[in-house]
């Protein structure tokens, strides 16, 4: 049987895995033309590990399948699947980085389900997003915390991540407005003068999708900072708008 995702979690024993109903569907049509590649995945976050396993039942050709957790009670947890290793410390640290590094240092796939603190989740994305694959999936889970002062923000605050990464929409389409300011002026707030990664100003990031808490960025197959292309005029009638023609190669 071809187990989807929701299966494998729905019908999971052993370590528990804590995910909404909402996203397994989601992760399905996702991650479907990944399901039988030789993957690395990381997870940010793991809880009890029981994500962890369901992600290598999942992708049973993955080579890696890394998590990171803060909690030190997640040095008892024991895997029988040698692709699964877990790093613990807090995400943010140098220690953290060059563990997870030692496993691997490129990946198909990242999902954040840490701290869902804005700062947090903007230092594991400006930190981790280069070490994903060309067209690799970054997914940042559970920003319905993003609206909550209880969790540090609140959707007014200058500072939230969700207003860090609505900003992206405009480093996609900077080709149109690269006249009028520097994309520096886009995160005057999150950045001092010249210090936007490399990877937001040279065009790694292909497109980003919001859903209902979560949050999916793509990396580009290669950086362009062109992302419209060519305009391709075909046909050789134009009977209501024919200045069209004039876009056409010669």
């Amino acid at each position: 049987m071809n187990k989807t995702i929701k299966d494998i979690h729905l019908q999971k024993t052993g370590k528990v895995s804590d995910k909404w109903s909402s996203y397994l569907d989601y992760y399905d049509s996702v991650f479907y033309n990944l399901k039988n590649e030789q993957i690395n995945l990381l997870e940010i976050g793991v809880q009890n590990g029981g994500s962890l396993e369901t992600w290598a039942e999942y992708f049973t050709n993955a080579k890696n399948i890394i998590g990171c957790d803060i909690d030190e009670k997640c040095k008892e947890l024991l895997f029988e699947d040698n692709r699964i290793n877990l790093v613990v410390s807090d995400i943010k640290t140098e220690y953290a980085y060059q563990e997870i590094t030692k496993h691997c240092n490129n990946f198909d796939i990242i999902i954040d389900d840490g701290s869902h603190f804005s700062i947090d989740i903007l230092t594991s994305f400006v930190t981790f997003f280069p070490l994903l694959k060309p067209g690799g999936v970054y997914i940042v889970e559970d920003t319905h915390t993003l609206y909550w002062h209880s969790w540090g923000s609140e959707r007014t605050n200058r500072y939230n991540a969700y207003i860090f990464f609505k900003k992206i929409i405009d480093a996609i389409n900077y080709q149109f407005w690269s006249t009028e300011e520097n994309i520096d002026s886009l995160y005057h707030d999150f950045f001092v003068r010249d210090h936007v990664p490399s990877f937001i100003s040279s065009g790694w990031i292909d497109s980003i999708e919001f859903r209902n808490s979560i949050i999916t960025i793509k990396k580009a197959k290669q950086a362009l900072k062109d992302g419209l292309g060519s305009r391709l005029v075909t046909g050789s009638e134009a009977l209501v708008h024919s200045n069209v023609l004039e876009h056409q190669r010669q």
